[in-house]
This record gives C-alpha cells, structure tokens and sequence, in this order.
C-alpha cells in the first residue's frame, strides 16, 4: 500500500476544493437567503426574537432542512465530477484511499455549513440579544445542526460516488427535504430521532435536553464517517478503508440504540424538558393587581405593569376578580389565589397583554359547569357578557356578537358608577357558583 500526502498536502487539497468546488457557491446562497429571513423577520409578529431558545431552533431548522438538503445535492454533485470529466480511472490510482478522498470532498462541504451556522447563529443571536434583557445563548440545537448537515453531506458524497448520474445530485437534496416533510406529518415516528430536524416551540417553560441533543450529534457525527467509508468498501479499484471503519459504525449503532430508548413524558416535546421553577420570578405589583413572569421575560415587565394597572382600575376594588397573574408554567405560591398569564410570543405589545390580563381576571366558574346562556344578550353566555362589560370598562375594543348583545353591554356600561360595581360584583360572584348574573341596570 501506498504511502498518502502528508497534513501540508492534504490540507492544500482541501483549500482547493473549497475554492473550486460547488459547495461554497451553494453554501453562500443558502446563507444569504437565511441570513435574509432572520433579519427581516418582525418582532411583533415573530415567534423566536426575545428567546434563546427558539432563536437557536429557527437556525437550527433552517439549516438543517433547507441548507442541509442544498449541501447534500452540492456534495453528491462534486462527488460525481470524476464521472462526468472522465478522470475516474486518474483519480483511483492517486495515493490517497477511497476513504480520505470522501473525507476530503465531505469536509469541503461540511466547513462550509459550519461557516454558514456561525453566521446565521450570529443575526439570530444579536436580533434576540435587542430584545431580551438576559444573555443565554443555546448551542445544543446548533450543534445537533452542525452534526446533522454533516450526515445529509456524507450521504449526498457516498450517492454521488456509487452512482455516476447526474440526476443523483437533485435527488439527493429532494430526499432530504422530502424525509423532513413526511416526518413533520408524523411526529410521533421514533425513526424521526435519527434524522432530527427539531421545529418545535420552546418557550421559556422548556429548556434543551442536552443529553438527548448530544447524543443525536454524535449519532450523526459517526454515521456520517461510516457512510464516507461505504465507497472505498464496495469499490475495490481503491485503496479500502481498513478495520478502523468499524469504529464509527460501532459507534453510530451505539447511539442509534440510545436516542431510540429514550423516553418523553407525553405531552412534553422529544428534545426539549420543563424549565425549573425560578428561585424569584420577575413581578410587578399596580395598586391591588400583581403579574409575574418568567426571569427570562423580564423585557415584557412594562407591558406587564400597565396591564395590571388597568386590571386594578377596572376591578380592583370588586370581589370575585382575580388580582394576581403568573404567565404560564410558573407556580404561585401555595394557597394563592392567581391566573394564568398566556405569553404566545418573546415581543408582546401592551394592549395585547392588558387583554389577556383582563380575560385572566375573570371569575372562573366551576369544574363540570356548563354555559349558562343570557338571554337578554342574544342567548349567549354570561361570561361572554362579562367579558365584554370588563374590556368596555378599561377603555379596551369587546366583543360583538349581534344587537342584543351590543345593547346589553351599553346597558350596563352607560350605567352609574355604583350600579356597574354592583352588577359586576354580583355577576362575578354568580359565574363562581354557577348562577345566573343578576339582571341588567335599568
């Protein structure tokens, strides 16, 4: 056997089809349109600008199902150079195995994904950085990504080898990008967690499971050495790759076997676990009105304060209401009274708060309780009418749901100071005993 080039050599090669090859054209078109996605992208509308989390999942689903598929055609394209110049047969009697060669086109690829991830992970990070108020970048995502564009490479440079056409290259990127179609239908797939591409939502109730998101990457991270291995294994015009393309095989399968025994308590996600409850949640208190949110949250704490001082205005003085607010996944503490603050979004804006505050502020009515309609407001239920008096009163759009409920929310609205206490007083206590609200103002 031959003797191969030395590292200097290698590397030389290496730069050069970097240089030369497709996978930097393809990378950089990838890139730009990620990089275009997650700069253009509106924090008031958007699901991931303001937490770590999601930040690291939107790169990381990003790269791994559209860049990842791109680079896996690119790789089995130049994989497939020596098939379409004619230069095969010069090339296998190189000194260099089949092994290290599907090594040298793999990293080609594969450095270039990692320069694309630094600089996608860059705009995403910095875009989450203006919003939150705490530094905690998550990398697990990012590095199950990395490990993952690795897989897709080396099985678009094992294509690419064994099968000289030219319709392989396309093929190989449709494969991929179909796979994570099929499997986003069917989230319930174990075999799911060998090609993971996580596109969940991870609020600041979740935090990564890194064990999980590590040994997935080093599932990928040997399965792609084995699959650069299989060409110099089944072409026997270059040199083999020897008994040490065991070891990655080994391993992959010992990863495989990990990742699958792996348990999730329904209906938490696969690659994600429940947050910790904070030693002391963010809170802020106006007048008798109290809403806590989660540390990592601290950026909506203004937003918080003027819902909960409209709360206080428009019911802090009435029995039946609740004051106190935990966005959800927080535990109040034990005995206290509180209601679920939803937070669907890192940038929420404060009227949208105060209206989830005010609708978490209402009575509610008791397990097994059914509807019980109003007549007098079109047959809808009370609480319907409740709602729509409570907004009214802070100054906030109700809802409408015909005349008759648009005339009883003026009724009692239009009605004195005194006589809007007491009916809401009474409605709220009739909602959390299952009654019926007491009649309208005249």
């Amino acid at each position: 056997m031959s003797r191969g080039p030395g590292l200097p050599g290698t590397l030389r090669v290496l730069g050069h089809e970097m240089r030369r090859g497709e996978a930097g054209k393809v990378a950089a078109l990838a890139v730009a349109a990620g990089v275009w996605y997650l700069a253009s992208a509106d924090p008031a509308t958007g699901d991931w600008i303001g937490w770590w989390n999601q930040a690291s999942i939107k790169v990381q689903v990003y790269g791994v199902i559209v860049m990842g598929s791109l680079m896996s055609a690119a790789a089995a394209w130049s994989a497939g150079r020596a098939h379409r110049t004619g230069t095969r047969a010069w090339a296998d009697t190189t000194p260099r195995g089949g092994w290290p060669q599907a090594l040298l086109l793999w990293g080609a690829a594969w450095l270039w994904s990692v320069a694309g991830y630094a600089v996608m992970a860059a705009v995403a990070f910095v875009r989450t950085a203006a919003v939150s108020e705490v530094t905690e970048p998550v990398w697990s995502p990012l590095v199950l990504a990395v490990a993952m564009t690795g897989l897709q490479i080396a099985a678009g440079v094992a294509a690419g080898t064994l099968l000289p056409s030219r319709i392989v290259a396309p093929a190989a990127g449709v494969f991929w990008y179909g796979a994570f179609v099929v499997l986003a239908f069917a989230p319930g797939l174990r075999v799911g967690r060998l090609l993971p591409a996580v596109d969940d939502h991870w609020d600041v109730t979740f935090r990564p499971a890194t064990l999980r998101l590590l040994v997935a990457a080093v599932w990928c991270a040997a399965a792609a050495l084995a699959l650069l291995a299989l060409p110099a294994l089944v072409r026997r015009t270059v040199v083999g790759p020897g008994a040490v393309a065991a070891v990655p095989a080994v391993v992959a399968l010992a990863a495989a076997g990990a990742l699958l025994s792996f348990r999730s308590p329904d209906p938490d996600p696969f690659w994600a676990t429940r947050a910790p409850q904070p030693a002391a949640p963010a809170c802020v208190t106006e007048g008798r009105a109290t809403a806590c949110l989660w540390p990592a949250d601290r950026h909506l704490l203004p937003q918080a304060g003027a819902a909960a001082r409209t709360v206080d205005r428009a019911v802090g003085g009435l029995p039946g209401f609740r004051l106190r607010f935990y966005e959800t996944g927080l535990r109040p503490p034990q005995g206290a009274p509180a209601a679920e603050l939803p937070v669907y979004r890192p940038v929420v804006d404060r009227r949208t708060l105060t209206e989830a505050v005010l609708d978490a502020a209402l009575p509610e009515p008791p397990r097994g309780c059914a509807p019980i309609e109003h007549a007098e407001a079109g047959g809808y239920p009370d609480l319907f009418l409740v709602q729509a008096v409570l907004r009214t009163r802070a100054g906030l759009p109700a809802p409408y749901y015909g005349e008759a409920f648009g005339a009883a929310v003026e009724r009692v609205s239009k009605a004195p100071a005194v006589e809007q206490d007491r009916w809401l007083s009474g409605a709220a206590r009739a909602v959390g005993a299952c009654a019926p609200v007491p009649a309208l103002p005249r």
